[in-house]
């Protein structure tokens, strides 16, 4: 009996020194990362101290800087050439039976929002985006903000080649306005109602393949100083550079118009588009005739 109670009590002394031990171990593995945690806080570097609001002096050098920025800019302007006839007719050689066909073969059908937030789901349609470094999204009535992997993948090509047109007139980087995207049955039947020039049958923008973008507006390059706190001088000088070339770009439409529509016949010799240069609507009316990778 005392050996048995002497063994009892040295194996419950071994247990207790045991899980002892553990909840040290236990404690200080927990105090370990909280440690780190401090450690890593200590060593981030302070926030930047927010920007001075623009003096006056600052305001006169900005408006100066601007002015200088705009004889450069109408300069280059003067120098680019408008397309020519042939260039014309060229871009509105895809009539829309073409389009439709190829639309049908790539794309996908929606018949309501439902249907595309599926199609979305499935990675059959994507987001284009309200503001890219190529193009921003003008309000859409009858159509919807996605397109097909492929359509997206063509936007941007196009935008790449658009930019490297403007750069070797040394013009800014502006960018295109999308005005239509893809339309749900119900959406494309709504606008039969009410616009004389809208497909009578089924239009390819309801595959999703098929973009409108504007060849008489453009939107001024992204500029990150327009997300500068207000009053700064940063947002000044983004703020006057903007209205700038906006001004500047609807004087010279036509020059913008001639660069993006190289860049889209470019694209169409390839084999990458069709297109039609539209005369009711001011758009250049486009679907994507391969498939395509993002950033090919």
């Amino acid at each position: 009996m005392y050996v048995t109670r002497a063994w009892t009590a040295a194996a419950l002394a071994g247990l207790l020194a045991a899980g002892c031990g553990r909840g040290g171990e236990d404690d200080a593995g927990r105090g370990a990362p909280r440690e780190r945690a401090v450690a890593a806080a200590q060593q981030r570097p302070a926030a930047p101290p927010p920007s001075p609001p623009a003096t006056a002096a600052d305001s006169a050098d900005a408006r100066a800087r601007t002015a200088a920025r705009r004889d450069s800019v109408a300069a280059a302007f003067a120098r680019a050439r408008p397309l020519a006839a042939r260039e014309v007719a060229e871009l509105r050689q895809d009539v829309n039976r073409t389009q439709i066909a190829t639309a049908r073969a790539m794309g996908v059908r929606a018949s309501g929002e439902a249907e595309i937030g599926r199609l979305r789901g499935e990675g059959r349609l994507v987001e284009l985006g309200d503001s890219t470094a190529w193009w921003v999204l003008r309000e859409m009535d009858h159509s919807s903000p996605y397109v097909t992997p492929d359509a997206r993948a063509m936007l941007e090509q196009l935008g790449r080649r658009f930019h490297a047109r403007l750069d070797s007139l040394g013009l800014p980087r502006y960018r295109m306005k999308v005005t239509s995207a893809i339309r749900t049955d119900d959406a494309q039947a709504e606008l039969r109602r009410i616009n004389t020039y809208a497909s009578r049958t089924v239009s390819a923008h309801e595959f999703g393949t098929t973009v409108d973008v504007s060849h008489e507006r453009f939107a001024v390059p992204a500029d990150p100083r327009l997300r500068a706190p207000a009053g700064t001088r940063a947002a000044l000088e983004g703020e006057l550079e903007a209205e700038m070339l906006e001004e500047l770009g609807k004087e010279n439409a036509r020059a913008l118009q001639a660069a993006l529509g190289r860049a889209i016949a470019e694209m169409r010799a390839g084999g990458a588009l069709h297109v039609m240069m539209e005369n009711q609507q001011p758009v250049y009316h486009m679907t994507v005739r391969r498939r395509m990778a993002a950033g090919q």
